[in-house]
């Protein structure tokens, strides 16, 4: 009986063996705040405490801009500021989000200096906002820079760019603390087509245009230190033409995860091959992972790992580095997972 019964799976694993492939799929992964607040801070309060920089650097690759050509620097930290507290109150959890109504740094300072908040100043925004935590744009710094874009390789260019490279400082404030909750530092790039005709010499009002959107799509990335969040991610699995392992693929396509485990672990100890056992390991731990369970999906990715560490020099095998990267992620996600949970509301 049982020579029958283990009949079909030699054979599912000679197919696979030998007609084995790779499916992908996109998931959504739920990851926590780089800022964890006390569960008591339910209003929040988004503070300009910036100075002005009278000077941006522009450097130009062509002749598009005549030389009076005055860029307004003012703006960008209130749209900074502005679209940050629009994307965090998107999410529910906090009670609300307050924008401090203008710049709050009045002092004669050089515009290039940090300028934090003192703890004097934070329990009065806190006072008289009747917030439960401060976040502060304390520094911001831009340069500008005019490039061109290429779109194929014929030459074609998709019109002129504006490279806005920013520096700054975002500091998290609570009225109880001598020193900032946290503090990020600000370092990107943001690419934004003024013209799409780069024989068109661009206008003050294209920059201001390119600025704002520069700095609303730089607040949009930046919101998620401080609210859980989604994220695209890409998860992959092994199949193959045999009928058991259409069977599973099935199941995970029909989202249908513990089935599906039930026969890739049938598959698995069944195996002979390192190879095969490490491919149904690997299946294993999505189907854990795709479930909550990230402890046990680890555990299967580590066997992944040692099958074809066994198998063959882990370090001239592509399919190696993939399951090892994919075990750092389920690693990520279990720390992630034990930040959420303080994170909880």
């Amino acid at each position: 009986m049982q020579k029958i019964k283990y009949l079909p799976l030699i054979v599912t694993l000679y197919i696979w063996s030998s007609c084995s492939s790779v499916r992908y799929m996109s998931i959504e992964t739920y990851n926590p705040a780089t800022v964890t607040f006390p569960p008591d801070v339910r209003r929040i309060l988004i503070v300009d405490n910036t100075a002005l920089q009278p000077q941006v650097p522009f450097t130009l690759s062509l002749i598009k801009a005549p030389d009076t050509m005055k860029i307004a620097s003012g703006h960008v930290a209130t749209v900074f500021c502005r679209t940050l507290g629009e994307t965090i109150v998107e999410s529910p959890y906090f009670e609300d989000v307050l924008l401090y109504d203008g710049r709050f740094r009045t002092d004669s300072l050089d515009w290039r200096t940090d300028a934090a908040l003192t703890p004097e100043e934070v329990r009065q925004l806190c006072d008289e906002q009747d917030v439960d935590a401060v976040v502060s744009m304390d520094r911001l710094l831009f340069g500008l820079n005019e490039s061109i874009r290429k779109t194929d390789d014929y030459g074609f260019t998709s019109g002129l760019f504006l490279d806005v490279k920013i520096s700054g400082i975002l500091r998290t404030y609570l009225p109880e603390r001598r020193q900032p909750l946290h503090v990020i530092y600000l370092s990107d790039t943001v690419y934004s087509c003024i013209v799409p005709d780069i024989l068109e010499p661009f206008t003050p009002e294209d920059i201001h245009y390119a600025l704002t959107a520069a700095f609303e799509e730089l607040a949009g990335k930046y919101h998620t230190h401080f609210v859980p969040h989604w994220n695209g991610d890409v998860r992959w699995y092994y199949v193959s033409s045999a009928a058991r392992c259409k069977e599973a693929a099935a199941f995970m396509a029909a989202g249908k995860w513990d089935n599906a485990a039930s026969i890739w672990e049938l598959l698995y100890d069944a195996a002979s091959s390192l190879e095969t056992r490490a491919r149904m390991a690997s299946n294993m731990a999505l189907c854990c992972e795709m479930t909550g369970n990230f402890t046990k999906a680890e555990e299967w990715a580590k066997r992944a790992c040692q099958h074809l560490a066994e198998d063959r020099p882990a370090n001239d095998d592509r399919m190696s580095g993939l399951q090892k990267e994919y075990l750092n992620v389920l690693t990520c996600r279990i720390e992630a997972e034990k930040k959420l949970r303080k994170q909880g509301r």
